[in-house]
């Protein structure tokens, strides 16, 4: 089982500039981990924070998820978030995760919540309809009216700490290609990729929810859905989730 393993091989998926496979390269004891990422200017920034670290149990690939067969390896656990809402079909991308997860093996996953995102997608579509584009000096004059409005929805947008950084902002409102979720569509996939739920990862998220409903209840997306409905917010940064290979 994944608690005896004394030096797991870890992947992630999509490493971004390298936060996320440091984190995790101290998080685990003894383990290995495999960092890939489209973006080889973000894969040479992480493998420089690695080195600054002296951090040397990383291995940083460039590459895409749907090639992962090509690396011939299976994983104990694989992280992967913020990467497969952003992917033309993001359940073939998490299966290609799963054929390279072992048996047993755990997967944390983060998904855009499309409840949580409403005023998100509010905003997009007045983007559309202005044909704003993604360019500096656009970004810059359309952020400026949003921090003058009084419109509820500009004002939630407001919150959210990508605002404020100008390549976050683009990545938040001007993506071409982003894929929103449910938690029942989540139910679907899970159950699709023969994947058990083993629970959200927020603990004050948590908490609320066992203030209302027993622990059992605790892996019943179901609930989670009923729960959502009544806390539109809660998964406004993502669904971010633990996922067990049968």
């Amino acid at each position: 089982s994944i608690k005896n393993n004394h030096s797991p091989d870890i992947l992630v998926a999509g490493c971004g500039t390298g936060q996320h496979s440091v984190e995790v390269s101290t998080k685990f004891e003894n383990c290995k981990v495999t960092a890939i990422d489209l973006s080889l200017s973000s894969l040479s920034y992480a493998k420089r924070l690695s080195d600054e670290f002296g951090i040397n149990n990383i291995k940083y690939i460039h590459g895409d998820i749907l090639d992962l067969d090509k690396l011939n390896t299976k994983f104990d656990v694989i992280e992967c978030g913020g990467v497969l809402h952003h992917m033309s079909n993001p359940f073939d991308g998490w299966q290609k995760l799963v054929d390279c997860l072992k048996s047993g093996g755990l997967m944390q996953i983060g998904l855009y919540s499309k409840t949580a995102r409403q005023h998100i997608n509010s905003i997009k579509n007045e983007i559309i309809e202005e044909k704003i584009q993604p360019t500096y000096s656009e970004m810059i004059s359309f952020r400026n009216y949003l921090i003058k409005s009084n419109k509820k929805h500009h004002k939630k947008i407001k919150e959210i700490y990508d605002f404020y950084n100008l390549s976050e902002l683009r990545d938040l409102l001007f993506h071409i290609q982003e894929h929103q979720f449910t938690i029942l569509q989540i139910q679907d996939y899970l159950e699709r990729l023969n994947l058990s739920f083993c629970g959200f990862d927020n603990n004050i998220l948590v908490n609320k929810f066992l203030e209302r409903n027993s622990k059992e209840k605790l892996f019943d997306l179901y609930i989670w859905n009923e729960f959502e409905k009544e806390y539109p917010d809660s998964f406004s940064g993502m669904y971010q989730f633990w996922c067990q290979k049968k």
